[in-house]
């Protein structure tokens, strides 16, 4: 009779969580959906999402760590438990992003590349959460070779791990295209004493200043042999030495 009771409360279990061999379908990429400011973005699906990416290998120049991250939103597509036995069974626990960097020759002998990212959101059964993930983390970044005005195409693929009830549980894997260049997204207007200061000033990315969105720098003309010599974005210089504002991002 106990033999019984545990076979069916096992044969309950299995019921309710699905079978050990999980498929894409239940944890699914959405979107890449930057964030409107800083590091955060909506863990709703909007109208809003990147489909391209652009990282400027070139920011090193301006004291800014090359390197790009993507916010996707995931969706947790299996059935919650709590109706039918009072707890939850279906929770999502995301535990690691998969990565593999396809350069095409974005320099020697890197045709290819894994790693991982490791986040921890919980996705709930039928909600959807954002994570972010670096997916050019610097240290592939810097061996990467751009001549400066070039422009190369590459591609990262991504699949999002999790744990459900012990079990793990794997997302589809998308494939991410990033173009690659030198000197794309970042401009030197000048010395920040003298410089024309564009109207409307680019501002670059909230989060990352080396990725997507074009960046305004000037040249400090205080900050002689400095490690950093750039304004990015780039603040006017005064000529009593005061304070000049510096917000000089080196990523994150």
């Amino acid at each position: 009779m106990k033999t019984r009771l545990l076979t069916a409360a096992a044969f309950i279990f299995a019921i309710a969580t699905g079978s050990c061999a999980e498929n894409s379908s239940s944890l699914v990429i959405i979107q890449n959906q930057p964030p409107k400011k800083g590091c955060e973005a909506s863990n709703s699906v909007s109208d809003t999402f990147l489909s391209h990416g652009i990282l400027d290998l070139g920011a090193s120049r301006f004291g800014i760590t090359p390197q790009y991250f993507g916010w996707f939103v995931l969706e947790n597509n299996l059935r919650s438990t709590v109706e039918d036995n009072g707890i939850e069974l279906n929770k999502v626990e995301i535990t690691k992003a998969k990565i593999q960097f396809h350069p095409a020759q974005a320099g020697e002998d890197l045709e290819y590349t894994q790693y991982g990212d490791y986040s921890f959101v919980t996705v709930a059964p039928g909600e959807t959460r954002t994570i972010q993930v670096n997916l050019i983390p610097p240290n592939v970044a810097e061996r990467l070779n751009v001549p400066e005005g070039k422009f190369i195409e590459a591609y990262v693929k991504l699949q999002v791990v999790g744990e459900r009830g012990g079990t793990s549980i794997e997302s589809n894997t998308i494939r991410f295209p990033v173009t690659l260049c030198n000197g794309c997204l970042i401009k030197n207007i000048g010395y920040c004493d003298s410089a024309t200061f564009p109207d409307p000033l680019a501002e670059g990315h909230s989060c990352n200043q080396s990725q997507d969105e074009p960046l305004d720098c000037c040249q400090d003309p205080q900050a002689q042999g400095a490690d950093v010599t750039y304004r990015c974005p780039a603040v006017k210089s005064t000529d009593d030495g005061g304070d000049t504002g510096s917000n000089n991002v080196e990523g994150i």
